[in-house]
């Protein structure tokens, strides 16, 4: 029972962070990270993934330079990229891009949740410029950048923003609600 307070802790808690102290990020941290976030699942175990860690101030700046969406001074990057050569294939043989893409989001969540248990904040960042960070990092064909998190020490608490109530986003067994002037 205690385990699963101390996940339902983590998941009060954490939030995009988007401010920094210069505090590096001690790799063996981020090892311990990367090893949480491959313990996601993964569809048909394919495990496309691939990280790149950013800890190098100059390398960081370079990517900063073309990424609007990161604020602050991240004083790490970790770079999710899928692997095209790993990607699951489906029956009429095609690949499944949208599985690949999950399995990262999902690598990402179980990465951010370890991350605030170190007390370490992150942001996932979709604004940059993915074809000039590949060319920035000599990333080979088929390694493609699809986001990137800042990791750091966050500079202050990030109080929590509103959500939405569960009896406006759920319904059981084909329940709809007309609450609120709309159907689900």
């Amino acid at each position: 029972m205690e385990q699963g307070k101390r996940l339902e802790e983590c998941l009060c808690v954490r939030r995009s962070i988007r401010q920094f102290t210069d505090q590096p990020v001690e790799r063996t941290i981020i090892q311990t990270l990367l090893e949480m976030a491959i313990l996601a699942p993964s569809a048909s175990n394919r495990q496309p993934w691939r990280f790149i860690i950013l800890d190098d101030p100059v390398l960081v700046q370079k990517i900063r330079a073309f990424s609007p969406g990161i604020g602050g001074n991240p004083p790490c990057l970790i770079v999710f990229c899928l692997d095209s050569q790993r990607l699951p294939v489906m029956r009429n043989g095609t690949i499944d891009r949208t599985c690949g893409i999950i399995d990262l989001a999902m690598a990402a969540e179980n990465m951010m949740l370890a991350a605030t248990s170190h007390g370490l904040g992150t942001c996932v960042i979709k604004s940059y410029h993915p074809q000039i960070v590949k060319k920035i990092l000599e990333l080979p064909e088929q390694i493609c950048p699809e986001f990137i998190v800042t990791l750091g020490y966050p500079k202050w608490k990030v109080p929590m923003p509103k959500r939405r109530s569960l009896e406006e986003i759920s319904s059981y067994n084909l329940e709809v609600s007309h609450e609120h002037g709309r159907d689900l």
